[in-house]
C-alpha cells in the first residue's frame, strides 16, 4: 500500500517596501543579524538572507520559583531562544522583505509601505467568501475589533459598517493560485503556500501588479476614509498645518472637547492651573491663540501645552494636549485631510460629496429657539419650557434601560406633544456624534420597544401621555429634532466625522418613518467670551 506524503507548505509574510532606492540599513536593524547569505533567485536584481544573531539559550527565569528548591532539575525546563530571520528581494524595482519566525522585529515598521497586504488581498478574494476581519471604527470613542466566521460569507455579514468603520485586516479564500487556498492582508501579504525559492519572484510580482490594481466595486468604499497612518505623511500634515497657523489661516480649525465629559460637573478650561487662570465657559481656538500672546501657533506647541477641565473648585479633573483638542479639515493635493484626537484621517472626496448630499435634503425646523446664553443646557432647556407653553421638560427624566446605554434620555423636550428635541451647544464633533446616536437609539426604542414606552409614559406630562403604552405608535405622527446651539451654519459647517453620524442616524430615522429636522440655535455672543476666575481667599 503506497504511503501519501503531504507536501510541506511555506508560510510567507510579505511586506513592501516604501522607498526601494533606499539602502538595505533603513529597511530592517543590521546590528542584530549575522553577516548576509547571497541567494540565487531567478529574475530577481538582489536576493539576501539576514538571519537574526541568537542569544546565548537561557532556562526562563519563572523556573527559579521551582529550581531554587532543589525539587526540580533546570534541564526538566528544557532551553529557550528566539530564531528568526529576513530575506530580502528586488523584483522589477520593488523591494520586498519577508519575515521568518521571529524576523518582523528585525523590520523598521517605518519603512514599509502600510496596508500593502491588505490591499492586494482585496484584489485577490472572494467577495462573497471571507472568514475574518479587523475593524476600527472612527466614531467619537475609536474601538478596534475583530468579527470571525466559521464559514464563507461577504463581508457585510461580518457586520461591518461601511460608513462608520474603517477595515485594518482581511481574510478571505484566494481567487490566486499564486497564492494558495487563503489570503490574508493587513500590512504585510500573508500566505501559506507550496513553493520554493526559485518561484518566490513569480508570487511577488503577482502581489505588487494586484497592489497597484484599482478595488473591485464591491469594496471600492474601503478608500472612503483611513488613518494616515504613514509616519512620513504624518509629518507632512503636520508641516501643512503649521503653514496655515502662520499665515493666519484658520477656516476650518476650532477647538473642542476630544471625549464626551461631564459638563454639568465643570465650570470651564484653562490653558494653566496658576491661581489667575482664566478659565473659559467654552472651548475655543481664539481662546487658545490669546493664551498665546502673540505667538504663532505651532504643532509642537500644542503637543506640549495642556488644556485643562477645571471642576467647581477650580481644579483639574482632565487634561489633554491642545493638539488632541484641535480638529483640522485641511486639503493638500487633491486630497482631503482631518485631524481630530490628534490623528489624521484621509477622506475620499467623493465620500465627502456623498455625505454633503444626503444632508441637504434635510429639513430646517422653523420654529425660531431663544438665544441660547446659559451656562447649562438645563438651564437654558428650563428657559424655553418657561416662556413657551407649547413646550414641555424632559431633560433629566432617564429610564434605565440596561445594556450598553445603561440609561436613556429620551429627550431634551416635548413641543405640542408629538417633537422630540434634542438640544447640544456645540463644543466638538464628539459632543454631536453623541446627539445624533442617542436620538436615534431614543426613537427607536419608541418605537420597536413596549417595555421602554411603559417606563417612559410615566415621565410624560399629563396631556400627552400615550393612551395604550402596550401599543405601537406610528412614527409618522412624530418628529425627532436635533437642535443644535451654534455660531456655525448647520449642516455645511458641522465637522465632517459629525455629518458621517448624522446621516447614519437619519437613514435609520427614515426607515423607521419618523419626520426629521434640524434647527439651529443662535448663540449669544457674551456667552463665547465668558471668563471666570478664581475668588481670592
Amino acid at each position: 500500500m503506497a504511503t501519501l506524503t503531504k507536501t510541506r507548505k511555506e508560510k510567507l509574510s510579505i511586506y513592501l517596501a516604501r522607498d526601494s532606492h533606499k539602502p538595505i540599513s533603513e529597511l530592517i536593524r543590521l546590528d542584530n543579524v549575522k553577516r548576509p547569505i547571497q541567494l540565487n533567485l531567478p529574475d530577481t536584481e538582489l536576493a539576501e538572507l539576514y538571519i537574526k544573531i541568537q542569544p546565548p539559550k537561557t532556562v526562563p527565569p519563572w523556573t527559579k520559583i521551582f529550581t531554587d528548591s532543589n525539587q526540580v532539575e533546570s534541564e526538566e525546563f528544557g532551553t529557550s531562544s528566539n530564531v528568526g530571520a529576513v530575506l530580502v528581494v528586488i523584483v522589477a524595482g520593488s523591494t520586498f522583505v519577508l519575515s521568518f519566525g521571529m524576523g518582523f522585529h528585525l523590520i523598521k515598521q517605518e519603512a514599509i509601505e502600510r496596508d500593502f497586504g491588505l490591499k492586494v488581498t482585496l484584489n485577490s478574494v472572494d467577495p462573497d467568501k471571507l472568514r475574518s476581519l479587523d475593524k476600527a471604527s472612527y466614531d467619537h470613542n475609536p474601538l478596534n475589533s475583530r468579527t470571525q466566521s466559521t464559514r464563507d460569507v461577504d463581508i457585510f455579514n461580518l457586520h461591518l459598517d461601511s460608513e462608520s468603520e474603517m477595515l485594518y485586516a482581511i481574510t478571505g479564500v484566494s481567487q490566486v493560485d499564486l497564492f494558495g487556498s487563503h489570503v490574508t492582508g493587513r500590512d504585510a501579504l500573508t500566505i501559506a503556500v507550496e513553493t520554493d525559492l526559485a518561484n518566490l519572484p513569480k508570487i511577488l510580482l503577482e502581489s505588487v501588479q494586484r497592489y497597484r490594481a484599482k478595488l473591485p466595486a464591491k469594496f471600492s468604499w474601503v478608500e472612503d476614509i483611513n488613518r494616515v497612518r504613514d509616519l512620513d505623511e504624518v509629518e507632512v500634515l503636520d508641516m501643512e498645518l503649521d503653514s496655515h497657523f502662520e499665515l493666519g489661516q484658520y477656516d476650518g480649525f476650532w477647538l473642542g472637547e476630544p471625549e464626551v465629559v461631564d459638563w454639568e460637573s465643570q465650570i470651564g478650561y484653562s490653558f494653566h492651573m496658576s491661581s489667575r487662570a482664566v478659565r473659559h465657559v467654552v472651548l475655543s481656538l481664539n481662546d487658545y491663540l490669546v493664551y498665546l500672546e502673540g505667538a504663532v501657533p505651532s504643532v509642537e506647541a500644542m503637543k506640549h501645552h495642556v488644556v485643562h477641565v477645571n471642576n467647581s473648585e477650580y481644579k483639574s479633573v482632565k487634561s489633554w494636549p491642545v493638539y488632541r483638542c484641535l480638529y483640522a479639515e485641511i486639503s493638500y493635493g487633491s486630497d482631503q485631510y482631518i485631524l481630530r484626537n490628534g490623528i489624521w484621517y484621509k477622506v475620499n472626496q467623493d465620500f465627502v460629496t456623498r455625505v454633503d448630499d444626503y444632508l441637504a435634503s434635510l429639513n430646517v425646523h422653523p420654529y425660531q429657539f431663544p438665544i441660547y446664553n446659559h451656562d447649562r443646557e438645563e438651564d437654558y432647556n428650563q428657559h424655553v419650557v418657561a416662556n413657551d407653553s407649547s413646550f414641555c421638560l424632559m431633560d433629566k427624566k432617564n429610564i434605565k434601560i440596561g445594556g450598553i446605554y445603561d440609561k436613556l434620555e429620551h429627550c431634551d423636550l416635548i413641543r405640542n406633544g408629538n417633537e422630540f428635541i434634542h438640544v447640544k451647544l456645540y463644543r466638538s464633533s464628539s459632543t454631536l456624534s453623541h446627539l445624533f446616536s442617542q436620538g436615534f437609539v431614543a426613537a427607536e426604542a419608541f418605537i420597536k420597544d413596549e417595555w421602554y414606552r411603559e417606563r417612559l409614559n410615566p415621565k410624560l406630562p399629563a396631556s400627552i401621555k400615550l393612551q395604550a403604552p402596550k401599543d405601537r405608535p406610528d412614527p409618522s405622527n412624530y418628529h425627532v429634532v436635533y437642535a443644535i446651539a451654534t455660531t456655525k451654519n448647520i449642516p455645511d459647517e458641522l465637522p465632517f466625522f459629525s455629518k458621517v453620524t448624522l446621516k447614519n442616524a437619519l437613514k435609520t430615522l427614515v426607515a423607521l418613518n419618523y419626520q426629521i429636522s434640524l434647527a439651529k440655535i443662535d448663540v449669544d455672543p457674551l456667552l463665547l467670551m465668558k471668563k471666570k476666575c478664581k475668588p481670592k481667599l
